[in-house]
């Protein structure tokens, strides 16, 4: 939700260091929730073991937090479509809906590797019918 709505801000900013700024947003946020999710309890530990060498003892709890199923995907998928906005490659997705299917889009999660914005969205944004007699 937050690379939907900065990457709007990223294209309606007129100054290049409010651009720069949503994408820094972006990044802490994202790159902060992989970290906090996947790395906070490893780095933790290693603290702690660090400190019992110099004889010091931390009183630090692990976080206890199911691992959410492919954040690594998600967060690379998204920080690309912002990148991608952020250069000025594509134009922001105004369809939620078409955004959460970028960034979800199954086959392409099983298979890898991350797709640009720049390939996908344009596919998922063509008009589909559908017919019974086809």
């Amino acid at each position: 939700m937050v690379d939907f709505f900065v990457a709007k801000k990223i294209h309606q900013s007129d100054s290049q260091s409010s651009r720069k700024r949503y994408l820094l947003l972006s990044l802490i946020v994202n790159l902060g929730m992989l970290f906090t999710f996947k790395y906070f309890n490893f780095f933790a530990d290693s603290l702690i073991d660090l400190g019992a060498l110099f004889s010091l003892e931390f009183s630090w709890t692990s976080l206890n937090i199911v691992l959410p199923v492919g954040i690594s995907f998600y967060t690379f998928q998204t920080l690309s479509y912002t990148i991608d906005i952020y250069r000025d490659k594509i134009k922001p997705e105004t369809n939620i809906i078409n955004f959460g299917l970028y960034v979800a889009f199954f086959p392409q999660l099983v298979a890898g590797p991350i797709e640009r914005s720049t390939n996908l969205l344009p596919q998922i944004q063509k008009e589909r019918s559908f017919s019974f007699e086809e």
